[in-house]
């Protein structure tokens, strides 16, 4: 069962962290699409490479083209910042079990694959630290601590570290995967309840533990990978980064992430056996629903929201 530890990012500094690396490295990855990003992404390799320049060993901007035949400026302000990004483009990249299938939980496990195959330079899977960062924190609210904090929390032990923080709004966090993850009391899941910001899409872990989990294509990434961490026998931080803000979606937005948050928790469970669906019942891809717009008029809500529940990567690595 996972052991839950609450850790703060301000007692990993940049001198501490270099004395817990020892002979293992440090890999940062940023996701982006398209050029929303660009200055974002130029803006944040610039801080942590300046900031931590002996501590980060490799950066990898994970990026999908909006058309894949046509670079972007995205990519070019990243190795402005840092000539030496690793740029996978997301559009072009195979992996053996996968098709084109886009997705937040598809890219990011595409381009662990290739740090599997293409980045590892002779090290274990031990020895590789991989920190996931998402490219639009708010300017005013990243720093070095979102990488210190998290990569410290693996080099001191841990084998997965969630980011904890305080964000404006935080809807989904609030009132759908709290809430549902306290419904269910099972002592393996018990530490869901613990993390504070279980959707957190900064996290770090051990080239090992991520090659451990189930990936979900899309909105189920972070449910997936936080279940199967409560279910194996990992050590899991969560660390408290502070304040933190990024761009905010529409409320169709939220209702779909919730829908994705809902079904791959009931999925999880009825695939670990702690659940069990009976008299023919099945778990849709399907989020429909009825309202009344503002008009008065009746609408309706009908998304195929299917999404691919892919293998360890351990299972198909060479």
């Amino acid at each position: 069962m996972a052991r839950i530890q609450t850790l703060e990012a301000v007692d990993f500094t940049p001198e501490r962290v270099q004395e817990l690396k020892g002979d293992k490295k440090i890999y940062v990855v940023f996701s982006t699409f398209g050029e929303r990003e660009a200055e974002l992404i130029h803006e944040k390799i610039s801080l942590i490479t300046s900031e931590f320049p002996h501590g980060v060993d490799r950066v990898l901007l994970s990026h999908r083209r909006a058309d894949a035949s046509v670079p972007e400026v995205t990519e070019e302000k990243a190795r402005q910042a840092w000539p030496d990004t690793d740029i996978l483009i997301c559009n072009e990249f195979s992996v053996p079990d996968m098709g084109d299938e886009k997705g937040k939980g598809s890219d990011m496990r595409r381009v662990l694959y290739y740090i599997n195959t293409k980045c590892k330079d002779g090290l274990s899977d031990d020895d590789i630290v991989v920190v996931f960062l998402d490219a639009d924190v708010v300017p005013g609210y990243f720093d070095v601590h979102f990488v210190t904090g998290l990569a410290g929390a693996v080099l001191q032990g841990h084998d997965f570290a969630k980011a904890g923080f305080w964000r404006a709004m935080g809807r989904v966090k609030k009132f759908v995967a709290q809430p549902l993850f306290s419904v269910i009391k099972h002592d393996r899941l018990r530490a869901l309840a613990e993390l504070s910001y279980p959707l957190s899409g900064e996290v770090a872990g051990s080239l090992r533990f991520f090659n451990a989990v189930h990936f979900w294509q899309i909105y189920g990434v972070e449910t997936g990978i936080n279940i199967d961490a409560c279910m194996g026998d990992f050590r899991v931080a969560d660390v408290n980064l502070g304040l933190y803000d990024h761009e905010h979606h529409g409320d169709m937005g939220i209702q779909k992430m919730a829908f994705g948050i809902i079904r791959t928790y009931i999925k999880q469970l009825v695939d670990y056996g702690i659940i069990e669906l009976k008299d023919n019942a099945v778990i849709s891809d399907l989020f429909q629903a009825q309202y009344i717009d503002e008009k008065g008029g009746r609408q309706s809500i009908d998304f195929d929201l299917s999404e691919k529940k892919y293998a360890p990567l351990r299972e198909i690595l060479p």
